[in-house]
């Protein structure tokens, strides 16, 4: 494990660590949106984006239109039909790809928004999923990550052996083809996966929740 790669391990998985930290400040930190502006500061934005899935006794024609009427008319979405139950609505800044599939009395959709500006958060982005909330919607769940490219960071701060001194809840940590994966829980049980990955354009930090949902 190279030094620089262990200083972005170190940053990320000192988030999870919670000793000896009053529970106000732990329940004030203690999200993926504190942990997302935390990463912003150590990487270069590159996207972030949130999936939404639950399923509907709503017909598909009917499900479709419902969440074509919800989402927010002020972002003037442009649509595009992809066939076979899926359609896609997008603008200059966000793009949403939408699923639905019928089985038995069940509808099943899939909603992905990502989004390529860095003014807008995964809170933001959540919110306006929320629009599509209604208390017909079943086994409904939300899917969040972050991706940024790491900027360099001073080497003098860290070393490899800091990384594991670290009292993390249930973090782990392992070696994949192009870098590294881990996961690891907040103090409040929320599953976080990441992953410090090294590409042609320069090495890549993805966080997500409960796990990372794009391909990396």
């Amino acid at each position: 494990m190279n030094i620089k790669m262990s200083i972005v391990i170190f940053i990320l998985l000192s988030f999870f660590n919670i000793g000896a930290i009053s529970s106000d400040i732990v329940s004030a930190q203690n999200s993926f949106n504190t942990l997302e502006m935390k990463v912003k500061d150590i990487s270069e934005f590159q996207e972030n984006g949130v999936k939404l899935q639950y399923r509907t006794k709503n017909n598909i024609a009917n499900e479709a239109y419902r969440i074509k009427e919800n989402l927010p008319r002020n972002m003037a979405l442009s649509y595009k039909d992809g066939g076979n139950d899926e359609f896609e609505a997008f603008n200059s800044d966000f793009n949403i790809d939408i699923k639905i599939w019928r089985e038995d009395v069940y509808s099943y959709v899939e909603i992905i928004l990502t989004n390529k500006n860095p003014k807008y958060g995964t809170k933001y982005l959540k919110n306006i999923l929320k629009n599509i909330e209604n208390s017909k919607l079943e086994n409904m769940q939300y899917f969040l990550y972050y991706e940024g490219k790491e900027k360099g960071l001073d080497s003098d701060y860290f070393t490899n052996g800091l990384v594991s001194e670290y009292n993390i809840r249930k973090a782990q940590l392992m070696k994949i083809s192009n870098g590294y994966s881990g996961t690891g829980y907040l103090n409040d049980g929320e599953k976080i996966n990441f992953a410090l990955v090294d590409y042609d354009t320069g090495s890549h930090i993805i966080i997500g929740t409960p796990i990372i949902f794009t391909t990396y």
